[in-house]
């Protein structure tokens, strides 16, 4: 298992949540306050976006050109293919298409995690861009409508921050137990509530390396049974047992496992590794180096459909270094 020790490729955010959750107003949010960035912005028909016409300069073929810089690509075809072209974009010919960030608009019936495995098993993709977030968009008056769709939990389940919007819609009563059905589906994204999308883009932007599980607790949804497990241990954990133990878990837990994600303590490696994993697949990168005064905590969470628990605690426990 090799750690690199930079990160050099182009930050991905993933917008996803069911049919009118909001996404297309949160992106124009993200549009209209840039955060001093260059986006390439890819959705399925260029229409669903609804970008301002303030915003729209040119277009031509599948492009976009925003006035603030940005670019914005229809993904008719192969997505790969579209983010391979991206990158070819370079002046003087584009002379303003370059970008330093890809949002990419899921459409409301789509599934995440086909999308997520792209970005590790496309070596072409994977050496250039890395997944920083996925945002969960969910409608606060229509969340029990969604849940009869399996695409609709699933979203939910691999977000790593949920925005629960439309709250204005609803009364503070209806909000707080659809908040609480969120934590049942997906125990490890924070919630932030929203009306009209209303988001701070910094929030948005941030990324979203998982959060300290000691508050967590496993969460199994009535729905499909998926459950969000969460283990932890202070102990260092051996470098080739860790990737031993997750080829075992991509292996044996293959149709249940659908994606893990956390910090991982290695022993004598001063920074965190941080692991992202979707099926069968995951890598394990160098994050920040451990502050001296910090716990050095291994921080797990593994989202799927019928998990033992018991089985995935034992494996942890397997990568304990000999120190």
């Amino acid at each position: 298992m090799t750690i690199p020790n930079q990160d050099a490729r182009t930050p991905v955010t993933l917008l996803t949540g069911w049919l009118g959750a909001g996404k297309t107003t949160l992106l124009n949010r993200i549009l209209a306050d840039p955060q001093g960035h260059k986006f390439a912005v890819l959705v399925n028909e260029f229409g669903d976006i609804g970008v301002d016409d303030r915003l729209v300069t040119k277009s031509k073929d599948d492009v976009v050109e925003l006035s603030n810089g940005c670019v914005c690509c229809t993904v008719r075809g192969d997505l790969v293919k579209t983010l391979k072209n991206l990158r070819r974009r370079r002046p003087p010919l584009f002379r303003r298409r370059e970008f330093d960030w890809v949002l990419i608009e899921t459409t409301g019936i789509a599934e995440p995690a086909p999308l997520l495995r792209t970005f590790l098993v496309e070596s072409d993709i994977s050496v250039a861009y890395r997944v920083e977030s996925v945002i969960g968009m969910v409608d606060a008056r229509n969340l029990e409508t969604a849940l009869q769709e399996s695409s609709a939990i699933e979203q939910l389940a691999l977000a790593d921050l949920l925005i629960l919007n439309k709250t204005d819609l609803v009364s503070t009563e209806q909000t707080v137990q659809t908040q609480q059905r969120l934590q049942g589906i997906n125990a490890a994204a924070p919630i932030l509530r929203a009306q009209n999308a209303n988001i701070d883009v910094a929030e948005i932007l941030k990324a979203r390396t998982p959060r300290g599980l000691e508050d967590l607790h496993e969460h199994e949804s009535e729905h499909n049974n998926m459950q969000s497990i969460s283990l932890r241990s202070e102990h260092p954990l051996d470098e080739m047992k860790v990737q031993l133990w997750l080829s075992a878990c991509a292996t044996m837990l293959q149709g249940k496992l659908i994606r893990y994600k956390g910090f991982i303590n290695l022993y004598q490696r001063q920074e965190r590794g941080i692991m992202q994993g979707v099926y069968e697949l995951y890598t394990v990168d160098a994050g920040q180096k451990w502050h001296e005064d910090e716990p050095r905590v291994t921080e797990l969470v593994f989202i799927g459909r019928d998990l033992d628990r018991e089985f995935l605690a034992r494996g942890l426990k397997a990568c304990q270094a000999d120190c």
